[in-house]
C-alpha cells in the first residue's frame, strides 16, 4: 500500500479485503436479525453500521482508490480510526461511544 511491494498484484491480497468486508457486513445483518435488533431502534446500533459502512469506504480509499501515498496514509489511519470507534460503540452501547 505505502511501500509499492510486489505481494499487492498477488490474486490474494486483491480479493481477501472483499473478502473481509463481505463477512464483516453479513454477520452484521445476520446478527442484527438474530438478535432482533435493528439500527432504527436503537440509536447505537446505527451509529455502528454508519460507522461500518465509512470504516469500508475508508478502507477502499487506503487500498486502492488513494491518488498518492499521503492520501492513502490519511485514509487508512482515518479506518483505523473508525475501527476504534465502532469498538468503542460496541462496548458501551452509546451513540458517542467513548467520548460520551
Amino acid at each position: 500500500m505505502l511501500r509499492d511491494s510486489g505481494l499487492l498484484q498477488k490474486p490474494i491480497v486483491k480479493v481477501l479485503p472483499h473478502v473481509v468486508d463481505t463477512v464483516l457486513l453479513v454477520s452484521a445483518i445476520s446478527l442484527m436479525f438474530h438478535t432482533q435488533q435493528f439500527p432504527i431502534t436503537y440509536d447505537w446500533l446505527t451509529v455502528k453500521f454508519v460507522a461500518l459502512f465509512t470504516y469500508i469506504v475508508l478502507g477502499v480509499f487506503a487500498l486502492r482508490r488513494g491518488k498518492t501515498k499521503a492520501h492513502r496514509l490519511v485514509f487508512f489511519t482515518a479506518a483505523l480510526l473508525t475501527y476504534g470507534f465502532i469498538i468503542s460503540v460496541a462496548l458501551t452501547h452509546r451513540p458517542a461511544g467513548f467520548f460520551g
